[in-house]
């Protein structure tokens, strides 16, 4: 699997000969290039950093709360507490901001699961697990970032659509490599991949939706569990005489799962 970047959505364009398509692209790349080097530079400087990210969760809400069009700079800058001229020391304008998290929240995600696909010595199970576990820990640790985003999907400028679909192709793409490949080894039982991943991430994804920080569980103890439950769903049976009762354990399992779920949301 070659690495997500946005220089790959240009060179990837479904239709090379749309010159519309090809430069809608080719600027997405420059927001990303920009983005980039100015995380570099606000890297050494941890308060700025800091800022950085408040600014984008405090637009984030606003994108959400009032609409992307309907947001100005200076909306996000009066909420933050800051002049207007502080925010373009960030930020070019609010699409460079919508950039930044789009790339955070869509893109992260797929470079860590290149970094677990290159690390050697895990079975496939212990990926998909780790890819599961890892994934819900970093959606509940990001405030509101997630379900925002969802949110604006449809708000979302044309020019930016190639990054986000791009992130979330690759995370598709890991789940169903890492499920087909138990499968082929005999850790999973046979079943549709692509249906399979599908089920999974949207396991992982919904966490967001009701997850609440005063809850009895935390995030890590949340992702345990819809780690558990994914694989007991995919876990093949290597003792056919036995499967009625592996059945009764799993189903067994599964209930206490979903009563432990269950109680979280009361």
């Amino acid at each position: 699997m070659k690495e997500p970047t946005l220089s790959n959505t240009t060179r990837e364009a479904r239709n090379p000969g749309d010159s519309a398509a090809i430069a809608t692209q080719e600027k997405t790349s420059k927001w990303s290039a920009a983005l980039r080097a100015k995380e570099s530079k606000l890297a050494t400087n941890p308060r700025k950093e800091l800022v950085r990210e408040q600014l984008i969760d405090i637009a984030a809400e606003l994108f959400d709360k009032k609409g992307y069009v309907q947001t100005s700079i200076n909306d996000i800058a009066k909420a933050l507490g800051l002049g207007r001229s502080a925010v373009y020391h960030y930020f070019r304008n609010k699409e460079e901001i919508l950039a930044a998290l789009v790339e955070a929240e869509a893109l992260t995600p797929s470079h860590l699961l290149q970094e677990l696909i290159e690390e050697a010595g895990l079975s496939a199970t212990e990926r998909l697990r780790r890819a599961v576990v890892d994934g819900i820990v970093r959606r509940l640790s990001s405030g509101a970032r997630f379900i925002l985003l969802s949110r604006l999907e449809t708000q979302i400028p044309e020019e930016l659509g190639p990054l986000y679909n791009l992130g979330r192709r690759h995370i598709y793409d890991f789940y169903v490599r890492c499920i087909s490949e138990g499968i082929a080894n005999g850790e999973f039982r046979e079943v549709d991949p692509k249906i399979a991943a599908f089920a999974v991430i949207g396991m992982a994804n919904w966490t967001s939706r009701w997850y609440s920080p005063y809850g009895r569980k935390t995030p890590a103890e949340i992702a345990s569990i819809i780690a558990d439950l994914a694989l007991q769903g995919l876990k093949a049976s290597h003792n056919q005489s036995g499967d009625s009762e592996e059945i009764r354990r799993t189903i067994d399992g599964l209930r206490q799962q979903i009563d432990a779920l269950e109680n979280l949301l009361k």
